[in-house]
């Protein structure tokens, strides 16, 4: 994989000192101005007009499949100042496995804090990592991403009941176009939309490719492989 992520302009030099220190201490480190204005328009615009043919939904809402759903969803995760975040993480052997598409409705979006996978893991072993892109501002009222920094460090720890605030949570506040890839081993949750508008995001999680997780149902289209190239369709 390291010729695969050579071709894709993945290099260690393109984060900050800051972010390394910060994947590794706090277990989460933020990229500002990740999209467009453009590029938020046209990721919003495929979102819509997906959910208008997905059927009925709850408070909160899906939208699963979204790596073959087109080329405004491709800049989300295919960066090489990203994936540099990723293998920093969880070493080069790693694939992309799904991305999604949640949004809380006011008065929705609210869980407890969690894990994305069941196994305790250290630093050279992390499984499991997810990228959160901001299609709508988070603001403290409106139902951002909440983490307990470093967390994943800390084998026991011991989250509070249901929906409860821990005394160390953050929430990843900013304007849309940001994003945040988290160490699937901290602590984070959804929080509860407390504003009058959806708020819109989109995860994309990685694995590393021994940890044995169940990755994408099928075969990517040959649409799909075409529109990526190989070196993109080898992550996948």
């Amino acid at each position: 994989m390291h010729e695969v992520l050579d071709e894709l302009g993945v290099r260690s030099d393109l984060l900050a000192p800051q972010q390394l220190s910060d994947l590794d201490e706090l277990g989460y480190c933020r990229f500002d101005g990740f999209l467009t204005g453009d590029q938020l328009d046209a990721a919003l615009g495929e979102i819509e007009a997906l959910l208008r043919v997905s059927g009925r939904q709850g408070g909160t809402l899906h939208l699963k499949g979204l790596l073959e759903a087109g080329k405004m969803f491709d800049p989300l995760w295919l960066r090489p100042t990203l994936l540099a975040a990723v293998r920093h993480l969880l070493g080069p052997e790693f694939r992309i496995s799904e991305m999604h598409y949640r949004a809380g409705k006011p008065d929705h979006g609210g869980q407890a804090l969690h894990m994305d996978t069941p196994e305790r893991a250290e630093p050279g072993r992390w499984q499991v990592c997810n990228a959160i892109v901001a299609l709508t501002a988070f603001t403290p009222d409106n139902g951002a991403t909440r983490v307990v920094p470093g967390s994943h460090l800390d084998y026991g720890f011991v989250p509070p009941r249901g929906h409860e605030d821990h005394p160390d949570q953050v929430l990843l506040l900013g304007p849309a176009g940001t994003a945040w890839l988290f160490n699937s081993h901290l602590w984070h949750s959804g929080t509860v939309n407390r504003s009058r508008a959806t708020r819109h995001a989109v995860l994309t999680g990685f694995h590393r490719r021994d940890g044995g997780t169940a990755l994408l149902d099928r075969q990517p289209s040959n649409a799909t492989i075409e529109r990526l190239g190989s070196a993109a369709y080898l992550l996948m």
